[in-house]
């Protein structure tokens, strides 16, 4: 029974995610498309459980599951009128098709893929950070219908998660009214459609090889991987900030409107799952406005654009910040007084950057966290830097991307000393590593080394394509220069 709940679950996520992706005319290969699909779905099933309790509805599972299907089907009507008028999108088989040197690459990811699937099935959540919270709040709205529920009535006064986001809330009492008592498998789907994105979006850059090593680099990261089976906020913040950038330099570049409105919309769920990523989203402004006054955009133009790229992250902010902790919780959360009240002195600032740089981003504990990604990353960057002495447009944005995350971690540890350097800026540095593996697809170094192979590939195969049959093997005769070597002997009769 909870595998079929399981199966109606992932199909209402990719019929709702589907709708958006047609609401945007965003257009993807399959793969992406489907992966696509999925995470948005996630993103939109978070959302159910949270404005039911905002119009006081009972969260039960009649209402909690008519909402979800009721909302699919409503987001997919625009994927079915488009179907209907175009016929349904063609599925390229050429595009899943597999190289055999790709296969020990999937089968390692294959493996990492199932252990992280098999933790969020078998084993319940053991963070502090989610026991102390939405947890335990999604489990006394299971059982109570509401998610102010006696869980409040505990003294709370030693933590703050009962103040965090309703996103972990909201899809653990989906997934616990599905059946599942641990609730996180809706953690493996977006782990699964992220890791199968990355792969796709790598093989068009560069080669399957050096694909599948990043891909294997990025994912081995041992802090990173632990997050894909331990539910918190910061695995998919991370997606949904990538995916947001990933649609923003895309419309940097094609100068698509709808581009930049779809990013924006995935920049406000980002800011939906950690308020903080409001900072972020401002930051990116700058240089949405460069690119703009270079394409002589008008100002009426520039506004709307920019207006509608940071709206969602407005109401991603306001809706469970100020409208929900403020005005429906039974204890409050003064944000105000947890602002550093000596802002003049500007050395805890500085300080901060310095720890990031020398705990966090190099030496052991660097390598404990991140395994040896940032230093990969690092000796391409410098290479590019000092040999080349150029980057492409596509590598620049990404390193302009890498220089926010690493500003703005830096800068809301200074203004919010509760954001601490060994728990909270270090998951917030999960923002920069699809930051850094999408330059790593951008640098020339390896865009040259991808030609190589694909040239060396290329030669091997049409070598191999022209030795001579073995013996005892007949060859079969080209009937074209059997046909040539007729007409030319009949000339010379003649």
């Amino acid at each position: 029974m909870s595998f079929i709940a399981l199966i109606l679950l992932i199909l209402c996520h990719f019929i709702a995610g589907y709708g958006i992706l047609t609401l945007f005319s965003i257009r993807q290969k399959t793969a992406i498309t489907v992966a696509l699909s999925l995470i948005l779905g996630i993103a939109v099933a978070s959302f159910i459980p949270f404005l039911l309790q905002l119009c006081y509805i009972p969260l039960t599972p009649g209402t909690v599951f008519f909402s979800l299907a009721i909302t699919s089907l409503l987001l997919g009507v625009p994927a079915a009128l488009r179907i209907k008028r175009e016929g349904f999108p063609a599925i390229r088989i050429r595009s899943f098709r597999i190289q055999a040197y790709e296969i020990p690459f999937l089968l390692i990811l294959g493996f990492l893929v199932f252990v992280s699937v098999w933790r969020c099935y078998y084993l319940p959540p053991t963070s502090r950070d989610v026991l102390s919270g939405p947890e335990a709040i999604a489990e006394y709205a299971v059982r109570e219908h509401t998610m102010i529920n006696s869980f409040f009535n505990v003294d709370l006064w030693t933590t703050n998660n009962q103040f965090k986001s309703p996103y972990l809330i909201s899809l653990q009492i989906i997934y616990k009214m599905a059946g599942f008592p641990f609730g996180q498998l809706w953690l493996s789907i977006v782990f699964v459609s992220f890791t199968v994105l990355l792969y796709q979006v790598l093989k068009q850059r560069l080669h399957p090889i050096i694909a599948g090593l990043l891909l294997l680099l990025f994912m081995m990261a041992p802090e990173l991987y632990a997050y894909t089976f331990m539910i918190l906020y910061d695995y998919s913040n991370m997606v949904f900030l990538f995916l947001s950038l990933y649609f923003l330099f895309d419309y940097y570049k094609n100068k698509i409107p709808r581009t930049i409105y779809f990013a924006g919309l995935l920049m406000g769920i980002a800011t939906y799952i950690r308020s903080e990523t409001l900072v972020l989203a401002v930051f990116f402004i700058p240089a949405t406005l460069v690119m703009q006054f270079r394409e002589k955009y008008n100002y009426r133009k520039i506004a709307l654009s920019n207006g509608l790229f940071i709206l969602p992250s407005l109401l991603g902010y306001y809706l469970p910040v100020q409208l929900y902790i403020k005005h429906y919780l039974p204890v409050h959360y003064d944000v105000a007084g947890l602002v550093n009240q000596h802002l003049s002195d500007l050395t805890p600032l500085f300080t901060r950057y310095g720890e990031i740089s020398s705990r966090l981003m190099t030496g052991e504990f660097a390598v404990h966290l991140w395994g040896y990604f940032m230093f990969v990353w690092a000796a391409f960057f410098v290479g590019e830097l000092v040999l080349l002495r150029r980057f492409n447009k596509e590598a620049r944005n990404w390193l302009y991307a890498i220089g926010v995350i690493f500003i703005s971690l830096g800068f809301l540890g200074y203004l919010l000393p509760l954001f601490d350097l060994v728990d909270t800026t270090k998951r917030g540095l999960f923002k920069i590593l699809p930051a850094m593996l999408l330059y790593l697809a951008g640098n020339e170094g390896l865009i040259r080394l991808s030609a190589w192979i694909g040239r060396w590939e290329g030669a091997v195969g049409k070598a191999s394509s022209q030795q001579p049959p073995a013996k005892g093997v007949a060859s079969v005769p080209d009937k074209k220069k059997q046909t040539g070597s007729v007409s030319t002997k009949k000339k010379q009769r003649k």
